[in-house]
């Protein structure tokens, strides 16, 4: 078990600092995990937006239209159009009307966005490794079990499930 560290002073006053709100380590941890995967998916040339679409994709029937991410991601569809189309000048994605629709173009995974998303995983893979390397054996399962515990007491916001 950890020593319990004594509470840091600050250098001005000598009186303890008050500890970090929990919601700042959340998004200090957030961030410095996001520029690490971002930093690992650079070389496969998927950005981490692209690697949560190629995701979303691969979950459920494989098509979905771009309002429907839009809506999944929280953006303004103009938004997700502009990552559907890098997206689709790459080759991972492509756009066909949907089934008994004139106007819907329903987004699917090509062959070579699943073998994309697969170099993908295999590199979150690796950073998950290596963030979480700290952790004791179980305390990754009680951590993420906390997480997941979080995400659905926040019921109006969409979960990762919903991709």
């Amino acid at each position: 078990m950890a020593k319990k560290q004594p509470p840091s002073k600050s250098a001005r006053s000598g009186s303890p600092k008050a500890p970090f709100r929990t919601l700042y380590l959340v998004k200090q941890v957030q961030y410095k995990t996001f520029l690490r995967l971002e930093a690992a998916l650079q070389p496969l040339g998927v950005t981490t937006t692209q690697f949560r679409i190629l995701t979303a994709l691969s979950r459920g029937d494989n098509k979905r239209s771009s309002a429907e991410l839009s809506r999944i991601f929280g953006v303004k569809p103009q938004t997700m159009i502009k990552q559907i189309v890098n997206l689709e000048s790459t080759g991972l994605i492509q756009r066909n009307l949907a089934k008994g629709s004139k106007r819907v173009l329903e987004v699917s995974m090509t062959e070579a966005g699943r073998g994309a998303l697969r170099a993908c995983d295999k590199a979150a893979t690796a950073v998950e490794a290596a963030i979480f390397s700290c952790f004791a054996p179980g305390e990754l399962q009680t951590y993420r079990a906390l997480m997941e515990k979080v995400l659905a007491s926040m019921h109006d916001i969409p979960s990762e499930e919903e991709e």
